[in-house]
């Protein structure tokens, strides 16, 4: 098994919580939002495994959280300039890039796992009713800049403790259920469901109605 060589802060290990919505199962339509970093509240050594607090970021470990916006990693690409090379798109900054490969990789677990996870058919009593989901998805930035989806969340905490954190995910909630109340608006008049108009942030990056599958050609490019 590989062993991934993750990017750090301040000399901590980090990773990052982003968050993605099932705005409608029926049919399947799939939203990506920016989340926040997480670090781990002790020094990371790579080689160390028997130190959970240097390789764990969550809350139950000491793990604290900074804006996603805070992570300067257009610094971290100019001091690593060969990165560059055919690695990512001209003109795009290294956050867009990171959070590209972020959306991709959530499409594409989505329509891998769509039929079995979201179906209303697999879910016991829902019948031929619509619904929605709010769940998280964790990431992973490696040294050369490529994202690892490392676990979707479907009981994500949101006890956050940084007040510009609360006041993103705020905006987001509230997006969130226009999303909710617009979808089932037009299904009720009969419309499709894209394309939505009082997004906010969010983001399709799945559609089951058109085919749609957010794609990044620059996905992992060092593979």
């Amino acid at each position: 098994q590989e062993h991934l060589h993750a990017m750090t802060y301040n000399n901590s290990k980090m990773d990052t919580r982003m968050f993605w919505m099932v705005a409608s199962v029926n049919p399947l339509v799939v939203l990506f939002h920016k989340g926040f970093v997480r670090i781990s509240s002790e020094a990371y050594e790579e080689d160390d495994f028997g130190n959970p607090g240097a390789h764990l970021t969550n809350g139950a470990r000491g793990g604290r959280k900074i804006q996603f916006e805070n992570l300067d990693l257009d610094h971290y690409l100019q001091m690593n300039p060969e990165l560059n090379e055919n690695r990512i798109p001209k003109g795009m900054s290294a956050r867009d890039h990171v959070m590209n490969q972020m959306k991709a990789a959530l499409g594409h677990f989505v329509r891998a796992f769509g039929d079995t996870f979201f179906s209303t058919s697999s879910i016991e009593g829902f019948g031929t009713e619509n619904g929605w989901l709010f769940a998280a998805a964790d990431f992973l930035i490696d040294q050369n800049l490529d994202v690892w989806f490392i676990e979707p969340q479907y009981a994500p905490s949101l006890n956050v403790g940084d007040i510009g954190i609360s006041l993103h995910l705020e905006k987001m909630y509230l997006a969130m259920i226009n999303i909710v109340e617009e979808v089932q608006e037009r299904q009720s008049q009969g419309k499709y469901v894209l394309p939505l108009s009082k997004i906010g942030e969010w983001e399709v990056v799945y559609s089951e109605e058109d085919g749609y599958l957010y794609q990044y050609d620059f996905y992992r490019k060092s593979l």
